[in-house]
């Protein structure tokens, strides 16, 4: 489960200018609620609306989960990961170090 594993990485690097946005896309406002707290989050959620509001297919064309991507400062995608297994938050935080070097 990766959002838990991000939390870290939010509170580590967040005065660095690292941001974790999570876009809840199953459209089950309550277990999200749910999931949040139970896990202490943190960082920002969003909800996946439809039509005009709907991010994860319609704008990052995300179509399999969990996805995982990091941006720049000035909005292109850096790095793309797909799926989560444990220790995968190792390799996503060497490419969060990287582009805050840059």
């Amino acid at each position: 489960m990766e959002l838990p594993r991000l939390e870290p990485l939010w509170q580590r690097y967040r005065d660095r200018g690292f941001s974790v946005v999570a876009v809840e896309a199953r459209r089950d406002r309550e277990r999200a609620i749910q999931f949040i707290e139970e896990n202490n989050l943190t960082y920002n959620l969003l909800e996946n609306l439809e039509g005009e509001g709907e991010v994860v297919r319609s704008i990052f064309n995300v179509n399999g989960f969990p996805s995982s991507f990091l941006i720049d400062r000035e909005g292109r995608i850096q790095y793309f990961h797909y799926g989560f297994s444990a220790g995968d938050e190792v390799t996503i935080e060497q490419e969060i170090l990287a582009l805050l070097e840059e």
